[in-house]
């Protein structure tokens, strides 16, 4: 476990916003609409678990 509260939180929100961009006219094109869900859905997966791979890698924890 080395993501902390604050940092799942964060994660979630973005998480969630991220894959409406595209419906709210943000960002247009089918390509970066998949990229964004496949974001978000790793950052609300991260939370979840509270584990980040790229954390571990560098070394970093916010827990």
């Amino acid at each position: 476990m080395n993501v902390g509260k604050t940092d799942a939180v964060i994660r979630v929100i973005i998480g969630i916003v991220l894959p409406h961009l595209t419906k709210w006219g943000v960002v247009s094109g089918t390509a970066w609409g998949v990229i964004l869900h496949i974001i978000g859905t790793i950052l609300v997966l991260t939370a979840a678990l509270r584990y980040c791979p790229l954390y571990k890698l560098i070394n970093k924890s916010t827990a």
